[in-house]
């Protein structure tokens, strides 16, 4: 068993680096991520709602973990989100773990609609269902605050 692990690393090592050896599956989870961002841009909450695993949702982060029924992420997403005025990501991330899961992480930036900005870091477990990306896992934690100075 280990060998094969061992076989698996040293396989990983040895593929060619650089743009060309951007898998498609790398390739369609980014591309899952500009559309998400474009989604949250313009407040399209039933997509929003929709890239969402229909088992339930890890929410993690500032201390917190739960895991939300879909229907409350849904709910949530159609009736009392409040989408932002601007939306960024930023130095995202991809490690595909197979073809049909990837761990993505990166930070955005989140302008409410009073022009506060907001940066997050962020961290995400996809699983392809059904032909579709999904989030299984979403972690999205602040910054936390500055120590007050005396």
């Amino acid at each position: 068993m280990a060998a094969g692990v061992f076989s698996s690393l040293a396989q990983q090592a040895a593929k060619p680096s650089g743009p060309e050896a951007v898998s498609e599956t790398e390739r369609s989870v980014r591309a899952f991520f500009d559309s998400y961002a474009e989604d949250l841009r313009g407040h399209k909450r039933e997509a929003i709602a929709d890239r969402y695993d229909r088992r339930g949702v890890y929410m993690v982060g500032n201390g917190r973990k739960s895991l939300e029924p879909f229907e409350n992420v849904r709910d949530r997403y159609l009736n009392k989100w409040s989408g932002p005025k601007s939306f960024v990501w930023k130095d995202l991330s991809v490690e595909v773990l197979s073809k049909d899961v990837a761990v993505v992480t990166g930070l955005f930036e989140w302008q409410t609609a009073a022009g506060a900005t907001f940066n997050y870091s962020y961290t995400g477990l996809l699983i392809r269902q059904d032909g579709k990306w999904r989030i299984r896992l979403e972690d999205e934690s602040t910054a936390p605050p500055k120590p007050a100075t005396n």
